[in-house]
């Protein structure tokens, strides 16, 4: 009986908050520079930046609340391809060393849940966390050479799926999350446009280093990032 209460609470709460106009929703349209980032890095390793940016794309519906404040609060759900270009030398499943650079992109479908601060009747910023599960990956290996490091090579580790000229995330780690910080102009009524910014609070996969001596390091763990230019429209 309680339960019964609380529910049908909660839908005459969202009732009267949709009939008070607090409550919009819409199509989110992004365009991304996806890109992956190594964090947790040896002080022996003197490059890092390890990957290059791909340009991608995201879709996704929204809902926002609106208090008669200050703040409010959006859900985004949504599909987005991440990934990156790796810039590093590794070996393949057939222990032969790859020089050429491997586009790497993964299929997610998406949740960002943001907290509103709406600085005036047009500018708002957003921050909160976005939450992935990824359908599906590919690795692409192009004829461009990448750049070489004497002093190091990136191998993938042996704990991680490793297909043959390819590096991908292992198959049982397919769920991520990660903070997503934004800003956003009302542009119109019915059109907004922002630029946001993500990186990866889980593990995506991870590396191992060597020197030029061949003496492995430690473990380096890599992460999702993207930058996010979007347009929002209000339906």
């Amino acid at each position: 009986m309680r339960k019964i209460k609380i529910t049908v609470a909660i839908l005459v709460l969202f009732v009267s908050l949709a009939k008070s106009q607090c409550i919009s929703y819409g199509v989110t349209l992004g365009l991304d520079a996806a890109s992956m980032k190594m964090k947790y890095l040896s002080t022996e390793i003197r490059h890092t930046s390890m990957y290059a940016p791909i340009l991608s794309y995201n879709i996704n519906g929204y809902a926002s609340y609106k208090s008669k404040s200050f703040w409010g609060v959006s859900i985004e759900p949504g599909y987005m391809r991440k990934g990156g270009a790796q810039l590093f030398d590794y070996y393949n499943s057939s222990n032969i060393k790859v020089n050429f650079k491997v586009i790497d992109t993964y299929n997610y479908l998406q949740l960002p849940v943001l907290f509103d601060a709406y600085l005036s009747k047009r500018l708002y910023v957003s921050a909160g966390l976005e939450f992935n599960y990824r359908l599906s990956e590919n690795a692409k290996l192009t004829d461009e050479a990448t750049w070489y490091s004497s002093d190091m090579n990136i191998w993938q580790s042996a704990g991680n799926n490793r297909l043959k000229n390819e590096i991908l995330p292992d198959d049982n780690n397919r769920f991520n999350y990660s903070y997503l910080l934004g800003v956003q102009y009302k542009l119109t009524d019915k059109f907004d446009v922002g630029l946001r910014y993500n990186m990866g609070m889980k593990e995506l996969m991870s590396v191992n280093w060597r020197d030029s001596y061949l003496y492995e390091g430690e473990k380096i763990s890599v992460f999702n990032t993207y930058f996010q230019f979007l347009v929002k429209v209000k339906l």
